[in-house]
């Protein structure tokens, strides 16, 4: 997919200042979605809006289409009529709390939005009514699955299928039918939720679009071995006669991780999904782009091939890998889509039928800055002025840390008489010729901004010259993580016009 010469910001909603305890999709996004118009940006790229899972964890979660209730907008329930402006005045004030809880903020949205609902159910409009179940009726193919399991998950304490009574977690049609009835409101409350996201979503969507802003979303590869998806397609992943998974996801050993890398998410049987032709895969894309204009798909290597580990394995060292039929796959997408929307994660273990892959279909693959330093000749192809037109570059990831981090932590190694970081130092400050942090940061925004590649996102702790306690996420680590939120006056207009000149100059508007 051929696409303009645009800059954008990555910055996951529930990072948005504004909402009780976490970022929401209510005031404070429209007013980011003008601060990126007034800068003349094109796109915003978010982290997945799945329901959050282990250690809130987008890229974990209970399903692969539904989306968390927890960043709905109290302000938007009662622009609705479903919640009072007295509700509102009794939300706490986080003037001093700029972190996002994800604990407190379920506690306090799910008292809300049980109010929006029963407020709904005694007095919600006809149109109201009528949307939702036009809504119910046009995603049925996931969300009965999904609200039935939710519905189960409370009634059992527990979203490890495998450990509710046999004839439910083998989907007995006798005992689904009876829990179904037994469950009915808890299920019509859990698609109300979806059905208020996706209402608030399309509503910032087309915000968005009558500001020429396009959105980017994140497809993770894997989902949970403990979601609604494995629960209700378990003939579609590699599981025992229990249940359970057979082999885990991972990734090899590699420089970052000795022992590689055990997700632990259940591995898709492949044969299956080509046998159905892929339909599954279809349902879910299908999903994410009624959300979004464009999708990344993460860990873009495992529609090639894909580490394969025992499930009784501590570590990812016993792996290896197996190919993966991604040419099929995306044949029958380009059947449906023509040109596809995607964006090839294409990092890591790559070898040349990964970029084969990527080539084939179309697909622009990833450039990150931070990765061109390293000694190796294979970081050469991270060098701004090597990029093809054909990609989309980065400063940095969700997982990496923020330029001004990245930079202070390597001379910091440096001056530990680190030999390998001492050279990478050098390289660094030779190629953007100082050694202040914040020129260098300024440094790399500049010379993405004036690469070849078509598009280029910037973390917006980057573009605030924010340091390693503002990153999002640590690999390796479950403390902490996912937590970072923007605070109110940081979004200067001052900084709108410096991005906006900026993105004239460089031809990016």
């Amino acid at each position: 997919m051929e696409l303009p010469r645009r800059s954008g910001v990555l910055l996951h909603i529930t990072s948005l200042p504004g909402g009780p305890y976490t970022g929401d999709l209510g005031p404070s996004a429209h007013a980011f979605a003008d601060f990126l118009a007034d800068a003349h940006q094109g796109w915003w790229q978010t982290l997945p809006l799945n329901p959050i899972g282990d250690s809130e964890s987008p890229y974990s979660s209970v399903s692969a289409f539904a989306c968390e209730p927890v960043m709905i907008s109290p302000q938007g329930l009662v622009e609705d009529g479903l919640l009072s402006k007295s509700m509102l005045g009794e939300l706490p004030d986080e003037s001093k709390t700029w972190k996002a809880d994800f604990g407190t903020s379920k506690r306090l949205r799910s008292k809300l939005l049980m109010q929006a609902y029963q407020t709904f159910l005694l007095r919600g409009s006809q149109d109201m009514q009528r949307e939702f179940e036009e809504f119910r009726t046009r995603e049925r193919v996931w969300l009965e699955d999904y609200c039935v399991f939710i519905a189960l998950r409370l009634r059992y304490g527990t979203a490890d299928w495998t450990r509710w009574p046999e004839d439910l977690a083998r989907r007995d049609a006798t005992a689904l039918s009876m829990a179904s009835e037994e469950l009915a409101s808890d299920i019509d409350y859990f698609a109300f939720q979806q059905f208020l996201f996706h209402r608030q979503w399309m509503t910032l969507r087309e915000y968005c679009r009558d500001r020429r802003l396009g959105l980017i979303g994140d497809v993770p590869m894997f989902v949970a071995h403990q979601s609604a998806d494995v629960w209700a397609h378990p003939e579609a992943f590699l599981l025992d006669a229990n249940g359970l998974p057979r082999f885990v996801a991972g990734a090899p050993p590699d420089a970052f991780a000795a022992d590689g890398q055990r997700w632990g998410n259940a591995l898709y049987d492949w044969e299956q999904h080509e046998r159905t032709g892929f339909a599954w895969w279809k349902s879910r894309l299908q999903r994410q782009l009624e959300l979004f204009d464009l999708l990344r798909l993460d860990h873009f290597i495992g529609f090639a091939r894909y580490w394969r580990i025992p499930s009784e394995s501590e570590t990812a060292m016993d792996g290896q890998w197996i190919d993966a039929p991604g040419q099929a796959l995306f044949e029958e997408l380009r059947q449906v889509h023509g040109e596809l929307p995607f964006i090839a994660e294409d990092l890591g273990a790559v070898s040349q039928e990964v970029w084969d892959l990527r080539d084939r279909y179309g697909l622009p693959g990833m450039k990150v800055l931070q990765f061109a330093f390293g000694g190796g000749s294979g970081n050469r192809v991270h060098h701004p002025e090597d990029y093809p037109r054909h990609s989309v570059a980065f400063t940095g990831t969700h997982d990496s840390n923020t330029m001004l981090g990245w930079y202070r932590d390597l001379q910091r190694q440096a001056q530990s008489n680190d030999a390998s970081a001492e050279a990478d130092l050098r390289r660094v400050e030779s190629y953007f010729g100082t050694t202040r942090d914040v020129e260098v940061v300024d440094g790399a925004i500049r010379a993405l901004l004036e690469s070849p590649a078509d598009t280029v996102i910037f973390p917006l702790q980057d573009l605030l010259h924010l340091d390693e306690t503002h990153r999002m996420n640590r690999p390796g680590t479950t403390v902490g993580n996912w937590t970072w939120r923007l605070e109110p006056g940081q979004l200067s207009p001052a900084l709108a016009d410096r991005w906006r000149e900026l993105a004239e100059a460089t031809g990016r508007t």
